[in-house]
């Protein structure tokens, strides 16, 4: 049903914004049918086309659904308020019952076409297929609110996964109309903030409205800069890696004879294998920078192998026949890390020229088993310095 070529539903919200204004239903209709006699929407509503037309932007940032640092996109639910002025929308409220404003459908008048420019999708303009309304009021000042989920593309730096903090921009413009025709400013509030809801995720630790020097557009640029909520990778990656760095060395302090040094070294080799494969869906795969945990792990898992290999060969030397030839570095760490009860001195039968010409010395005879046990005592000081080192370079560079 029309009245008078206008929408009756446009007539009914007229009717309910007239009720609380005194204004009269022929107040309003007499005013819609004024204020659009000879507007021309598809003009850009610039009294002074000599310099660009204004229009001072309002961010309003919802919620952070969702950051997904391995495809570098960011998802939220945002939207953004323009303020303009149409010198075509001016009236005198007393002559229409005193009618400050009226709320018109955005596709009777001129608006901005905002579009998201790192936009991982389709870039279109926002509130696209949405029925949106402007705000004019009696000065000619123009209001209307786009609201968007938003996927836009942001360059991450997983360095110091995951304690790491993510800067991501928004760049939106006026698609098709240059910065001469239309420049795009912040009001004095340009990020509001007071419908955001957190993230369990990420932390917003920042946001500013970033000056961004014109490229053909006039550019709205908004930066944000989250933080990632590390408790879940701590409990998941770093006490499991910890403790099996914790554990590797330990294969040292087993005894040959138990015949469980080598089963145990490979084991923990494996274990962390297998474990690295696990957790590497957790880790954003990039290589630009890595990751410094997926360094430390990788670095962590050569060190396993050394272990292994070492412990391999200390065995070997702990089956070998004593009359096998020891050379001297072997036989100085044997003097130097021996058991007491494995050293015999022996005592050789020396005539009393010798004994008068210090000819006849105690000899002191080494065995694999001391030569063995040095070994052990000496790798397991450096499995575990390396591993401390390890893990202290880690948690001092991501305190950097």
């Amino acid at each position: 049903m029309y009245i008078d070529d206008t929408p009756a539903s446009f007539i009914f919200f007229l009717v309910i914004l007239s009720s609380g204004n005194s204004q009269t239903l022929s107040d309003m209709k007499q005013l819609y049918s004024d204020i659009f006699t000879n507007h021309q929407k598809s003009l850009i509503p610039n009294s002074d086309f000599s310099s660009p037309l204004e229009v001072k932007l309002q961010f309003h940032l919802m919620t952070i659904t969702q950051f997904r640092e391995v495809e570098e996109t960011l998802q939220i639910a945002a939207g953004i308020s323009a303020f303009w002025t149409d010198g075509e929308f001016s009236w005198t409220p007393s002559s229409y019952g005193n009618a400050k404003y009226v709320i018109v459908p955005q596709k009777t008048v001129w608006t901005p076409k905002l579009v998201l420019l790192n936009s991982v999708g389709t870039l279109q303009p926002m509130g696209l297929g949405n029925e949106l309304s402007v705000t004019i009021d009696y000065n000619g000042s123009m209001a209307v609110s786009y609201g968007e989920v938003l996927f836009s593309k942001c360059s991450t730096n997983i360095y110091k996964f995951p304690f790491d903090s993510q800067t991501c921009e928004l760049q939106f413009a006026a698609w098709g109309v240059y910065a001469m025709d239309i420049r795009l400013k912040g009001v004095s509030n340009p990020i509001d903030l007071s419908s955001f809801t957190p993230n369990s995720d990420w932390e917003l630790v920042s946001n500013s409205l970033i000056t961004h020097p014109s490229t053909g557009y006039s550019i709205f640029l908004i930066e944000l800069t989250l933080k990632r909520s590390p408790l879940y990778y701590t409990v998941i990656v770093i006490c499991p890696f910890i403790l099996f760095s914790i554990l590797n060395p330990l294969v040292f302090l087993l005894p040959v004879e138990a015949g469980e040094r080598i089963g145990l070294a490979l084991t923990v080799l494996l274990s962390y294998t297998i474990f690295l494969s696990m957790v590497q869906t957790s880790i954003p795969a990039a290589s630009n920078p890595m990751s410094l945990l997926l360094i430390i792990m990788v670095a962590t898992i050569l060190l396993s192998g050394i272990i292994a290999v070492v412990t391999i060969y200390i065995s070997s030397l702990y089956y070998r026949e004593e009359s096998a030839k020891m050379n001297f570095l072997l036989k100085f760490i044997g003097q130097k890390w021996h058991r007491g009860n494995k050293i015999t001195q022996v005592m050789p039968l020396c005539n009393d020229a010798e004994k008068d010409n210090m000819k006849c010395k105690n000899e002191i005879f080494i065995t694999w088993k001391d030569v063995c046990d040095g070994l052990d005592n000496i790798m397991l000081v450096i499995a575990y310095s390396a591993t401390v080192i390890l893990i202290c370079a880690y948690f001092i560079t991501i305190s950097l």
